[in-house]
């Protein structure tokens, strides 16, 4: 019996719409902290307080919109640097910005998978797909924001079921 060639089914990395919380951080500081510096420096009596307040306003602004930028430059690499693969024997889950970790589920291990979409996700098209195995190192795994969450969940639980069943068992005698 000869080895069966791996071929990748499937191939992707989280959705960016996990970025969206960063983007809506940025907005609110951008609109917020002016606007309630402005409404607190009005109530001062003293005109030069009021711009001394509106100053410090702007700057401690501009610093909190650098600090977000940064925060999400490194989310955003972070996406950007993991990978998921599904081939007809395993899955693999490659993360890292600067150094690379592989992790990977045989197929023969997956015991079952699911996937879970909020309605949020269900308009975007994505969701997670979870893999529960029996394999020791990762025994349960969220492929986190992948799009068609229902079509590589069917992927994954049609080449489990094929791998188990191209399994062979021997007795011992």
């Amino acid at each position: 019996m000869s080895a069966a060639k791996e071929e990748t089914l499937w191939h992707g990395t989280p959705s960016p719409t996990l970025l969206m919380p960063h983007y809506f951080g940025i907005v609110a500081v951008l609109i917020g902290l002016p606007l309630f510096v402005i409404f607190f420096a009005s109530s001062m009596p003293d005109l030069t307080r009021q711009n001394d307040m509106k100053t410090f306003g702007y700057i401690a602004t501009a610093i909190l919109i650098l600090i977000q930028i940064a925060v999400l430059l490194v989310a955003w690499l972070r996406l950007r640097s993991t990978m998921y693969t599904v081939t007809t024997q395993r899955v693999l889950i490659e993360q890292g910005i600067f150094s690379k970790t592989v992790d990977e589920i045989d197929l023969r291990y997956v015991d079952d998978s699911q996937f879970v979409q909020s309605f949020v996700d269900r308009m975007l098209g994505i969701g997670n797909v979870t893999l529960i195995s029996s394999d020791k190192n990762t025994p349960r795994y969220v492929l986190t924001s992948v799009k068609d969450p229902r079509g590589v969940r069917e992927i994954v639980r049609t080449q489990a079921y094929q791998a188990s069943h191209r399994q062979v068992f021997t007795r011992s005698t």
